[in-house]
């Protein structure tokens, strides 16, 4: 049973195979919010829906399933399961192959799904770090700038950046984009 509220997106032109799947994931607790029957309208429903789960059937028409696959992990677009109906061999993602019982759809489902969310987590701190980085070194850019057209000491420099954030109202780091943007725009 999914402990989570996770949702799923099935991608497959097979009406049995669809009704199946989505009566085994739900029984386990996962809801619909998309389906499509070819490649293309797939890849919009995932970008539009933006569900944790996406349900595909290796035979989804027309095109290249290892592609869709390729799209799918590299734009972080879901979290996903293939079902191999065709012999298709995906090495590089996690794939079923189908019949598949219940328990064993869901227990990969559940997995597939906390990787996802943790993948998605560390995505987000890393971005975070990297903004932090950037306006780091923007901050150390700006002291540069005033430090070189004031003769100001570093920590003069730093604290003439401080007092004029505070005066504009502004953040350390923007005041920084604004002085490398426009040296003039700091009076010391």
């Amino acid at each position: 049973m999914a402990n989570n509220n996770y949702d799923f997106c099935i991608g497959t032109n097979k009406p049995a195979l669809k009704r199946t799947l989505a009566s085994m994931l739900a029984e386990a607790g996962f809801y619909s919010s998309g389906e499509a029957k070819n490649i293309p309208d797939y890849l919009r429903t995932l970008r539009t829906v933006q569900p944790w789960l996406a349900v595909i059937d290796t035979s989804l028409p027309p095109g290249n399933i290892e592609q869709l696959a390729d799209i799918i992990e590299n734009d972080g677009l879901a979290a996903a399961i293939y079902i191999n109906t065709s012999g298709v061999d995906l090495d590089l993602y996690v794939q079923l192959k189908w019949p598949v019982e219940t328990s064993v759809l869901t227990a990969v489902a559940e997995v597939v799904c906390n990787e996802f969310a943790h993948k998605k987590k560390l995505q987000k701190e890393i971005n975070n770090l990297q903004r932090k980085l950037s306006e780091r070194k923007n901050i150390e850019k700006a002291k540069g700038i005033i430090s070189k057209k004031y003769k100001l000491t570093e920590e003069e420099a730093y604290q003439a950046l401080r007092k004029s954030s505070m005066k504009n109202r502004t953040t350390a780091a923007e005041m920084s984009k604004q002085i490398i943007e426009n040296p003039d725009c700091l009076y010391v």
